[in-house]
């Protein structure tokens, strides 16, 4: 028996997400359950039963965002996993390195964290949500990243207001939530700049320039 409220879809519509696609369209679903509200977590079933995974239930198009094949409770120890193998991933492959600490840790479906931006600056984060249910579970988020063993980050901003649903009736406030303002001076391959992520646009440094920012040293060298 799952543990939460379960979703059904049409014949024929588990194919996507037998191919690990992370997304349900509404379009798919046969049978949604009573009293469900958006943001919920869910679990989806195919036509004759079979599980196919949990994700967050979001009114729209898109009206779920997988996050695991399996029913597993969506938790805080489930969310320290993940945001942890981000981490490692991230550490392993040399975006994480002695002259950089400015990297996207959490690129939402890239990372099986649907709906979820997480930039880093030194010792803050700035989070994301792109969807009810990751605006819900922010502060449980925020917890788990401070609790990255080695990721050194002490603060939590978070910055939705402008990538939530505008129809969801959230109650936006970018703010800390964990820690405060300590500095806005990143490196990145040795080089400090200051991040405005409290007016900036988007979580305030665009870090996927960082090649480009590289190769525009390399070019215009003693100039």
């Amino acid at each position: 028996m799952t543990r939460y409220k379960n979703i059904t879809l049409r014949k024929g519509k588990e194919e996507s997400l037998l191919r690990f696609h992370p997304w349900v369209f509404s379009g798919a679903i046969d049978i949604l359950p009573d009293g469900l509200e958006e943001g919920d977590t869910v679990t989806v079933t195919a036509s004759d039963g079979r599980l196919l995974g949990t994700g967050h239930f979001q009114i729209g198009s898109i009206a779920v965002r997988m996050l695991s094949s399996a029913d597993e409770p969506i938790d805080e120890p489930f969310y320290a996993s993940r945001l942890r193998q981000a981490w490692i991933m991230r550490k392993t492959i040399g975006v994480i390195r002695p002259d950089t600490d400015a990297y996207r840790l959490v690129h939402g479906e890239g990372d099986f964290l649907p709906g979820l931006v997480v930039d880093v600056y030194g010792p803050t984060a700035v989070v994301q949500a792109h969807s009810p249910a990751m605006h819900f579970a922010r502060d449980i988020i925020a917890r788990a990243l401070v609790s990255l063993p080695e990721a050194g980050i002490s603060n939590v901003y978070y910055k939705s207001e402008t990538t939530l649903p505008f129809k969801a009736r959230l109650d936006l406030q970018n703010d800390y939530i964990i820690g405060a303002y300590a500095g806005n001076v990143a490196t990145e391959n040795g080089l400090k700049f200051h991040v405005d992520w409290l007016k900036g646009q988007k979580t305030g440094f665009f870090v996927d320039q960082r090649d480009n920012r590289a190769l525009l040293e390399r070019y215009s060298a003693g100039r």
